[in-house]
């Protein structure tokens, strides 16, 4: 019952005694008004029945003959009965032979259908239908209605007694309940009088008194040994606090230095970052300039050697001759680092912003500008089929012009290069949302040759500026082109990796986005 909730104790153990006490008192006194109206129903019933079986008895002559006369006198005599309201007499053929009406009842009667021997309560009538027999023949009904007053006096002094009975009833049951529900609430109220101040206070050393033996007493030993064991607790607990905030004033003055020397650690490694960042710029821009500048004296020096050779061939003989193609050979190396040096340099100062790139067009171009090189070695290339993704297109034709270069270039002896070309789309981690284990897009174009392959514990190497695994007698070029590639995936956010065997052939796999941010040069 929710207006009990927030009730004392004691109200609730009283409201309680005093709703079973009353809930029993009501049912034990309905249940005696119904069996004394049922008796008294009972009772009038079998009254009536006395009444209408004597006019039956008195009625045979009347109805033998038929004589309406005699028979309503016979029920005038019912004129004594204050509760006969009316009554009729019934031939064997149904029709009323006499009736009687209370003088008092101004209300016509109307005799009702005739029935078998029975009876019936309606509003504040009942009604008797008895029949005539004599002799085993059936000579009439007789038929009686009384009212209820009687029954409605009876049921009004039935309500006094119940309400007399009830009011003395709670009376009592209001004083005990006094009195007794102060042996299960005086216990109860003094131990939620020392839980709260427990609660309030905090001194665990309080404890509750026992006054049984019966649940209550195990309830309030049971408060005593925990309050016991909370107090120990809180002893260990204080020797453990203590302990602890000396070593955290230790661990912060520790802490402190720490600190300190991060934030000297992280200032130098700062500024450590901006003169490596500003000395990478410098760098850069030295090596454009300085490749850049060097061509115009280098293409001076291939001039003069072109024209001494053709004018003065003659002059200088075989030795000067032989002197002079050696300068034009390393006059053309150099021509090729310049150019590899500047194409290095280009990949972050003469960047483009990223559009969207077919690469199954930039990769038909590139075999185009190979084609004489692919005709020379004798060699095919199988191009599959490249999806369309975000890119600076300048340099996906330098990535793919560097990959399918050098796998038409390192093929083995005697043996025509097959390059195999193709790409798919691939799910990666998301750059911007790696934490929240987000996916993104990505190619994955994949450039298989069957070339002279190389040996894994290189692979780091062979990414490096200037590094090459075979001499330049072997095979032409600078070691330029694969630290191109790498640093055109970087900057698309992507990667490239290598698998390779000794003899076997090498397999490059670009990795780079579908998509990029809009109008973007890194």
């Amino acid at each position: 019952m929710r207006f009990l909730r927030d009730v004392s104790l004691k109200q609730k153990l009283m409201v309680i005694i005093m709703l079973t006490s009353s809930a029993a008192l009501l049912l034990a006194c309905a249940a005696f008004i119904l069996y004394e109206l049922a008796e008294f129903r009972k009772d009038m019933v079998d009254d009536l029945t006395i009444k209408a079986d004597f006019i039956g008895a008195q009625s045979t002559a009347a109805l033998k003959f038929k004589e309406p006369k005699a028979a309503t006198e016979i029920l005038d005599k019912l004129k004594t009965a204050k509760h006969i309201v009316a009554a009729c007499t019934y031939g064997h053929d149904g029709k009323v032979l006499a009736k009687y009406q209370r003088p008092d009842v101004k209300e016509d009667f109307s005799p009702p259908e005739p029935q078998y021997n029975g009876h019936s309560f309606h509003g504040a009538y009942v009604g008797l239908f008895r029949e005539i027999i004599e002799n085993r023949q059936d000579l009439g009904t007789v038929y009686l209605k009384s009212d209820l007053l009687e029954l409605n006096t009876r049921l009004r002094q039935y309500a006094n007694i119940v309400a007399v009975v009830l009011v003395v009833s709670m009376g009592v049951a209001w004083l005990l309940s006094l009195r007794l529900q102060r042996v299960v609430s005086q216990p109860i109220l003094h131990l939620a009088k020392t839980t709260r101040v427990v609660s309030v206070e905090k001194n665990y050393s309080l404890r509750a008194v026992k006054q049984g033996n019966d649940e209550l007493g195990e309830l309030i030993d049971g408060l005593n040994e925990m309050l016991a064991q909370i107090q120990a607790r809180d002893a260990e607990l204080e020797q453990g606090r203590q302990y602890l905030e000396h070593r955290v004033q230790e661990r912060t003055k520790e802490l402190q230095l720490e600190i300190a020397e991060r934030k000297q650690t992280e200032e130098r490694l700062k500024a450590t970052a901006l003169r490596l960042e500003r000395s990478n710029r410098e760098l850069q821009d030295f090596a454009y300039v300085a490749s850049h500048d060097l061509q115009e004296p280098l293409r001076k020096v291939q001039a003069f050697g072109d024209r001494l050779k053709a004018a003065c061939s003659k002059a200088i003989g075989a030795e000067g001759s032989d002197y002079l193609d050696r300068m034009q050979a390393a006059a053309k190396r150099m021509q090729t680092l310049i150019d590899d040096l500047l194409a290095f340099s280009r990949v972050t100062t003469k960047a483009n912003p990223f559009e969207p790139v077919d690469l199954n067009r930039i990769a038909q171009e590139v075999l185009s500008d190979l084609e004489v090189r692919i005709q020379q070695s004798g060699g095919q290339v199988e191009l599959g089929e490249l999806p369309a993704i975000d890119a600076d297109p300048l340099q996906m034709r330098q990535l793919f012009q560097n990959l399918l270069g050098n796998a038409l270039k390192f093929h083995q002896e005697g043996r025509p290069p097959v390059v195999k070309v193709h790409g798919q789309t691939v799910n990666q981690p998301s750059r911007e949302s790696v934490a929240n284990g987000q996916v993104e897009e990505a190619c994955q174009i994949t450039v298989e040759d069957n070339g002279i392959g190389f040996n894994e514990k290189y692979l780091d190497r062979i990414f490096i500026l200037f590094q090459r695994l075979h001499g330049r007698s072997a095979y032409e070029g600078t070691g330029i082109g694969l630290a191109i590639c790498r640093k055109i995936a970087d900057r698309h956010g992507g990667s490239i990796t290598a698998k390779s065997t000794p003899g076997e052939g090498s397999t490059f796999v670009v990795t780079l986005p579908r998509k990029q941010a809009k109008d973007v040069v890194t």
